[in-house]
């Protein structure tokens, strides 16, 4: 999955957002905003290996400002699930 904010209008923004990983490990990287173009600022990007059983908690206001993505790998083979939970508001 490219880069990219969890930004749909029904999302409680106040929330935190979980992802649970299960199977094959995957590389997952946050990159901030103020880093790509036309911006580029020296902000590293963090990176993290996904884990079977990982759990990757993005409070607030992290996803306001950092985006994030899951690189493709031909070479990761194995399975994987990814169950990710956010609160939805009603209207």
């Amino acid at each position: 999955m490219g880069e990219h904010k969890d930004d749909e209008k029904d999302l409680d923004h106040n929330t935190p957002i979980a992802s649970l990983s299960l199977g094959q490990s995957r590389d997952f990287y946050f990159r901030h905003q103020d880093a790509r173009p036309p911006k580029s600022m020296k902000i590293e990007k963090v990176s993290l290996l996904l884990e079977h059983g990982s759990l990757l908690l993005m409070n607030p206001p992290t996803n306001n400002f950092w985006y994030h993505a899951l690189p493709p790998r031909k070479s990761a083979g194995g399975l994987r699930i990814n169950l990710t939970f956010r609160k939805i508001l009603r209207k």
